[in-house]
């Protein structure tokens, strides 16, 4: 297991599936999968509670089929999710330029598409901020801003309901607005300010990152129309880099066998079309 762990990039080369050791004192883990190519490496760190393996097994498959088309996937937990210790003096930003340190050092990883599902796409924001070495950023149910359409789709949404629903949907309305102000997204998420995000997109689609932003129906609380991605960052949206869809009718893990098999058909597509331009 050792040898497997400390494996060279000649090593990596021949493997398919290799585990690397990372971080402080080589504490964080992770799985590369799929043999040495030229293109972006894509990052997968575990978000929520979920192991690095993801939501129902979603990274491994994620990794399966890329690996098939000759693209790298890094699958790995952050401190304090799945078998990683809790580190004080790592966060999941340190933790993933670690990871990409050492992919680069021992595996000939230079360039880097990072993200995932809710706090793995926040993680692949904080660091595409820092690091050159982000290309492309994979936001799944990442950060939006409520705004007009946002409330538009909601009243609009309790518009077609029946009348004895507006009644009761009035009566757990204080319940529902104090709930949602402890169990939100707020609670567990770390946010730019809405000026500072709309900064930060722009200077992503100026630096040539691609972004691929997915947001499904089980993302309520944030995200109710599709305007409401351009309201939230502006004119770079349009910008031919930048991908966006609405999903409402997947679950925001992508329960079922078929919004997951859709989800990675839809990544691997993007992965396959991102430009391989290796740093000098």
């Amino acid at each position: 297991m050792s040898a497997v762990l400390e494996a060279s990039r000649a090593q990596s080369t021949a493997s398919s599936d290799v585990f690397v050791r990372f971080g402080p004192g080589g504490q964080l883990v992770g799985v590369l999968s799929g043999v040495a190519e030229a293109g972006p490496t894509l990052l997968l760190p575990s978000a929520g509670l979920q192991p690095r393996s993801g939501p129902f097994r979603l990274h491994a498959l994620l990794a399966q089929k890329l690996a098939a088309i000759g693209i790298r996937t890094f699958r790995y937990d952050i401190p304090g999710v799945g078998e990683a210790p809790r580190m004080p003096s790592c966060d999941a930003t340190q933790a993933t330029i670690a990871a990409m340190d050492q992919l680069e050092a021992m595996h000939g990883c230079r360039t880097f598409a990072i993200g995932g599902i809710c706090s793995a796409a926040d993680t692949g924001w904080d660091v595409a901020n820092v690091d050159p070495r982000v290309c492309a950023l994979l936001l799944l149910d990442g950060v939006c801003f409520a705004g007009p359409w946002y409330h538009y789709a909601r009243v609009l949404g309790l518009l077609r309901r029946l009348p004895s629903e507006w009644r009761r949907f009035a009566r757990k309305l204080p319940g529902r607005l104090r709930a949602s102000s402890d169990l939100g997204s707020d609670a567990f998420r770390t946010w730019p300010s809405h000026d500072q995000a709309r900064e930060q997109f722009a200077r992503f689609v100026a630096r040539d990152i691609r972004l691929l932003c997915i947001f499904s129906g089980g993302y309520a609380d944030r995200f109710l129309h599709p305007r409401q991605f351009g309201w939230s960052f502006g004119a770079p949206t349009r910008d031919p880099r930048v991908a966006m869809h609405y999903w409402p009718d997947c679950d925001h893990t992508y329960f079922s066998q078929a919004q997951r098999d859709r989800l990675i058909e839809t990544i691997a597509q993007w992965m396959g079309a991102l430009p391989w331009r290796p740093l000098p």
